[in-house]
């Protein structure tokens, strides 16, 4: 029985199975070359051939298997390295989690290093209505108003982004943002953030997903308060 699960063409076709699985995974988006998984899947993948070689032994193929193994464990053990080393504040860790899920760490680390941290007072604007776009501002913590013709639409929370619609296309912002208290925030500026990231479409996918998902999230509660505090309030706007 054992046998029969275990046969040198089964082990074969598995490990084949795994190295276009992966391979397919890769381009369709479904991996990253710079995780975990796909040098995980690829050092199974070789495992599996080099186990069935067993039987019918091949120089060639065991050293194609072999080799195949040791680069995925060196990978590994060096992106494990890579992330033990990295370094993030609390804030920092939070605009990981938060804007940038599924992203690796020393990635999120890049684009965190093209960011300056800093607060902000009370009053403070962040972007106005009518006027381009400098900055793609995250709220670490505080709270800002959106105001659309110097009527409220919108309150952002700590976790939101500020300036997500026009930052790539540097058209005037459709709402004035402000402070509505003190905040702590995140700024990029725009121009270094777009040649950072037509340098690094990984990590625009992933920001820009995680963007795209948080600005639902701002509609919705531009709607709320648009419900709740009168019918001239616009609802579809955002900064």
């Amino acid at each position: 029985m054992l046998d029969t699960v275990f046969s040198p063409d089964l082990l074969n076709i598995v490990g084949v199975a795994l190295y276009l699985g992966s391979y397919a995974a890769l381009q369709l988006g479904l991996v990253r070359g710079q995780g975990y998984l796909y040098p995980t899947i690829n050092m199974m993948a070789a495992s599996c051939v080099l186990a069935s070689l067993i039987h019918s032994f091949n120089l060639s193929s065991a050293i194609i298997q072999a080799a195949w193994i040791t680069i995925s464990l060196v990978g590994i053990t060096r992106m494990a390295f890579v992330n033990f080393r990295l370094n993030f504040t609390r804030d920092e860790r939070q605009f990981a989690d938060t804007m940038l899920q599924g992203l690796p760490l020393p990635q999120a680390r890049m684009l965190l290093d093209i960011g300056l941290w800093g607060k902000a007072e009370p009053g403070t604007v962040f972007t106005q209505q009518g006027r381009p776009v400098h900055h793609l501002i995250y709220l670490a913590g505080g709270r800002a108003d959106v105001m659309v013709d110097d009527k409220l639409v919108a309150r952002c929370d700590a976790g939101a982004m500020i300036g997500e619609v026009t930052y790539l296309t540097g058209e005037p912002a459709s709402a004035t943002v402000r402070a509505a208290d003190q905040v702590l925030c995140l700024r990029f500026d725009a121009a270094t953030l777009r040649g950072f990231l037509s340098r690094n479409p990984d990590i625009r996918a992933v920001l820009e997903q995680n963007m795209a998902n948080h600005l639902r999230t701002k509609l919705v509660s531009a709607s709320n308060v648009a419900s709740t505090a009168g019918p001239g309030l616009l609802s579809e706007h955002a900064a």
